[in-house]
């Protein structure tokens, strides 16, 4: 089983922003991931996509590591082949960039990738897992929070599901 969690740039900006559909949703896994000392990947590319609106604070750059694209990467990304995905009318930067991050995530041995592109991203990320490309799981954001994403049994926690405190602090 791999270690750590690859951020997409949606996972980013839903984080940073309380206005967000998936906010809760995020700060729950960001808070877990500190917690529990899970490692956190950010590739360079995220940080080209989302500094493009706003700086990463520095209280989040200090948690995680960061993933320059290197040739493993390169090589990796290419053997997944973007183009597979490109004729479902994605813009082909997007799709290029996003297998990248897949491709970073698999070469730096990630157990997850998280992100609120359930669309396409995580999409992407489930068909080269089931084709047995590569071993990284999808989180989406558009799902409660989940602990068992992070449980080599799989096994859920009863807390998880209930709605956190009216009086919790974000």
């Amino acid at each position: 089983m791999g270690a750590g969690v690859v951020l997409d740039t949606s996972f980013l900006i839903s984080l940073a922003d309380r206005g967000r559909d998936h906010y809760e949703a995020a700060r729950r896994y960001w808070r877990h991931f500190v917690e529990e000392a899970i490692p956190i990947f950010l590739p360079t590319i995220v940080v080209s996509e989302f500094c493009v609106r706003q700086p990463i604070p520095p209280e989040v750059l200090r948690c995680c590591v960061i993933l320059p694209f290197n040739w493993d990467d390169a090589i990796l990304s290419a053997e997944l082949d973007f183009t597979q995905f490109t004729g479902a009318g994605e813009p082909r930067g997007s799709v290029k960039d996003d297998i990248k991050i897949i491709a970073q995530a698999a070469i730096c041995g990630a157990l997850c990738l998280i992100s609120d592109d359930a669309d396409t991203l995580l999409r992407y990320v489930e068909q080269l897992r089931t084709e047995g490309r590569i071993a990284v799981r999808p989180i989406s954001l558009h799902e409660p929070f989940d602990r068992s994403h992070f449980d080599a049994n799989g096994q859920r926690d009863f807390i998880d599901t209930m709605e956190p405190p009216e009086d919790e602090e974000p």
